[in-house]
C-alpha cells in the first residue's frame, strides 16, 4: 500500500468521564464586542455541545477529564481552548477573529472550477473511506469544499468554506466537522488532514439502534482508539495485539540494479536510446525493480506495553519508541473490501506507524493522543480510519 496517513481527525487530544461534571458558561462576541448568535460550542471530537443563544451566551456541562472547547461561526477563526482536567474556568468571554477571506484573484494556482465533479470522488475515498461503512455515510454539503491543484507542488489542497455535515448511517452520528486542514502529496503519497468533530446520535428505531451498535463495535475494535486505549492501561497484550519493532533498511540491491540500468543506456543520437543489460539478465534485474527501496526488518521479541510507553502522571501516558512499531491486531481478519483494493496485501489487520518528528506523543485514558500530526500511520490503519468508523472519544463498547 502506498498510501501514508498521518492521523489527525482531532488537533488536540480529550479525555472522557461521564461522572464529576463541571459547568461552564460563556458568551460569544466577535471583534467588535457584538454577540454572536448560534455559534457552534463543543467539546472536540465528543458528543458534547450546544449553540450560543441570540445574545452570545451558552451553557455547558463539562465532564471531569482533559478536553478541548472549540467555538466555531462561519466567516470566523475557530476558536479552541483547551480545558484541563484540574482548575479549570468557569465562566468566559469569547471573542472570535474575522476570518480572511482567499483574494483568489492575486493567487498564482486559484481554486478549480468545477471542483467537486473533478475531485469529488477521489475527496469522498480518502476522507470518508471504502470500507463498507462508507458506503452508508454522505456529505450533505458538498457545495461548500473548494480545491486546489498544485500542479508546481504536486500536491492537492482542499478547503471548506462552513463546516462539513456528515451523516453516517451506518454508525448513527452526524457529524459537523469543522475542517482545518486537508493536503495530498502526489510525490510522496502523504495524505495529511485535520479538524474538529461533534458528533450527535441519530434517532431511529429500535431495531436500527441495535444495528448502529453492533456496527459501533465492529469499528471500534481493532482501531486506534481501541490499541490506545489499551496502551494507556498497558494491556494490548492481553486483548489481541501485537507489536514488535520495525526497521527500515535501504535495499542495497535495488540501488546496484537502478545504476546498471543508468549506465547502461547508450545515446545514438537522433533520440535513439538503447540498453545494452544482456537479455539474460532483464527477468532478474526486472524483479529487483519491482521491489520497495527498503526492505522491512521485523523485530523477533513481541514488545509489552511499558517498553513503548511511560506514565507522565495521574491522567497521561507518553508513547515513544525508535524507528517504526508493527501492530498487528490478531481478533479479526481485514474486511473483504481492503483485500480487493489490496489483492497482494496480507488479510491481517497489520500496520506501520512511526514518530515523523522522534518526539514522544501524549495518550490519555479514553484513546485520544497528541499531537496527531507527529504519528504516521501505513497499512490497514492508513485505510480504515477515516471520517465512516470515526467515533466519538465518549464511546464506549457494548460488552
Amino acid at each position: 500500500m502506498d498510501m501514508k496517513w498521518i492521523l489527525a481527525l482531532c488537533l488536540l487530544s480529550v479525555a472522557t468521564t461521564l461522572c464529576a461534571q463541571s459547568a461552564f458558561k460563556g458568551t460569544v462576541l466577535d471583534e467588535t464586542g457584538k454577540p454572536v448568535p448560534g455559534a457552534s460550542v463543543f467539546l472536540n471530537n465528543t458528543s458534547v455541545g450546544t449553540t450560543a443563544n441570540n445574545d452570545g451566551n451558552f451553557e455547558l456541562f463539562i465532564p471531569a477529564g482533559r478536553f478541548e472547547l472549540i467555538i466555531s461561526s462561519v466567516g470566523f477563526q475557530t476558536y479552541n481552548l483547551p480545558i484541563p482536567s484540574t482548575d479549570r474556568p468557569t465562566s468566559l468571554v469569547i471573542r472570535l477573529q474575522i476570518k480572511a477571506p482567499e483574494l483568489e484573484a492575486i493567487i498564482i494556482e486559484p481554486f478549480e472550477k468545477n471542483g467537486w465533479e473533478k475531485w469529488g470522488k477521489w475527496f469522498t475515498e480518502n476522507f470518508i473511506g471504502t470500507s463498507e461503512y462508507g458506503a452508508d455515510c454522505r456529505i450533505k454539503n458538498p457545495e461548500v469544499l473548494r480545491f486546489r491543484n498544485s500542479r508546481k507542488n504536486h500536491s492537492l489542497t482542499a478547503i471548506a468554506t462552513a463546516p462539513l455535515i456528515i451523516e453516517n448511517k451506518a454508525l448513527g452520528y452526524r457529524i459537523t466537522y469543522q475542517m482545518e486542514n486537508f493536503h495530498y502529496d502526489f510525490s510522496t503519497h502523504y495524505l495529511i488532514y485535520a479538524g474538529y468533530p461533534f458528533f450527535q446520535n441519530m434517532e431511529g428505531s429500535d431495531r436500527k439502534q441495535r444495528l448502529w451498535e453492533r456496527n459501533r463495535n465492529d469499528v471500534y475494535y481493532g482501531s486506534m482508539m481501541h490499541f490506545m486505549r489499551l496502551l494507556y492501561r498497558n494491556r494490548f497484550l492481553k486483548e489481541g495485539f501485537e507489536v514488535r519493532q520495525l526497521q527500515k533498511k535501504p535495499n542495497d540491491e535495488k540501488k546496484r540494479v537502478r545504476m546498471v540500468y543508468k549506465n547502461s543506456v547508450r545515446d545514438y543520437g537522433n533520440g535513439r536510446m538503447v540498453s545494452t543489460i544482456n537479455p539474460d539478465s532483464s527477468a532478474y534485474y526486472n524483479h529487483i525493480m519491482s521491489q520497495d527501496d527498503f526492505i522491512n526488518v521485523i523485530g523477533q521479541n513481541i514488545l509489552p506495553g511499558d517498553s513503548i510507553a511511560y506514565a507522565v502522571d495521574s491522567t497521561t501516558a507518553a508513547m515513544a519508541f525508535e524507528n517504526y512499531l508493527l501492530i498487528i491486531y490478531k481478533n479479526k481478519k481485514v474486511p473483504v473490501e481492503f483485500m480487493r483494493m489490496f489483492p497482494k496485501g496480507s488479510n491481517a489487520m497489520m500496520t506501520e506507524i512511526t514518530l515523523i518528528n522522534n518526539k514522544p506523543i501524549e495518550v490519555l485514558a479514553n484513546g485520544s493522543y497528541f499531537n496527531p500530526e507527529d504519528l504516521l500511520s501505513t497499512g490497514y490503519w492508513a485505510w480504515w480510519e477515516k471520517a465512516a468508523t470515526m467515533l466519538p472519544f465518549d464511546y464506549q463498547p457494548s460488552k
